[in-house]
């Protein structure tokens, strides 16, 4: 199990790298009447990449804990996991907002910023423990204080963007990739990497999805 999420890892590290060749190419100062992007737009357009390294991180020191073994080293890395998921995560409302309904997105901002200090100053009472699954070992929260409230909304949110897009543009994929990773989120409490994969696919989505078709 280990080499398949060391798999997930490399599959996640190349949409990564594709999301930041999409972001380069973004058109910066074409005219937002032309189809170019707006500066508070263009301010987003690097979050379907970061978040992507993110998730590549996390399915990476998944597959090398058990390698890593239990100790300072393997805390300070999974540490970093949750830091990336509470930082990460609700910026894609934000990029959920530029694909689908750009006049939305000074809320959506205001949304991820509040989901993510919520999320950082729960942070400051986490305490981790050892799980082992299949040959691999990660560190969980030993607390868990109940159902991931950001990354369930930033779902949503995906699922309402993907569902515009979907019926503005006949472009299924955020909608299905966005469906898969609510589907594969819960069933990742019984088979973890399920929730890995699921995020891959939710990424993969993402890069077939350009910002330019993005609703008004």
């Amino acid at each position: 199990m280990p080499a398949l999420y060391g798999m997930l890892a490399l599959i996640q590290a190349v949409t990564a790298a594709l999301l930041a060749r999409s972001a380069r190419r973004t058109p910066l100062a074409a005219p937002v009447r032309s189809g170019g992007l707006s500066a508070l737009e263009r301010s987003g357009r690097w979050i379907p990449f970061v978040v992507a390294v993110g998730v590549a991180y996390d399915s990476a020191v998944v597959g090398a804990g058990a390698l890593i073994g239990e100790g300072p080293a393997l805390d300070a890395l999974s540490l970093g996991r949750f830091a990336a998921h509470a930082v990460l995560t609700p910026l894609l409302i934000v990029h959920a907002a530029v694909l689908a309904r750009r006049g939305l997105l000074v809320p959506a901002w205001v949304l991820a910023g509040a989901l993510i200090v919520f999320d950082v100053v729960a942070l400051a009472d986490l305490r981790l423990e050892p799980r082992w699954w299949a040959g691999t070992l990660r560190l969980v929260s030993a607390d868990p204080s109940g159902p991931p409230i950001a990354a369930l909304v930033t779902t949503v949110a995906l699922l309402a963007a993907g569902a515009t897009l979907w019926a503005r543009r006949r472009t299924p994929w955020l909608a299905a990739g966005a469906a898969v990773l609510l589907v594969s989120a819960g069933a990742a409490v019984a088979v973890p990497i399920l929730g890995n994969a699921g995020e891959a696919v939710l990424i993969a989505a993402l890069v077939v999805t350009s910002p330019v078709e993005g609703c008004r």
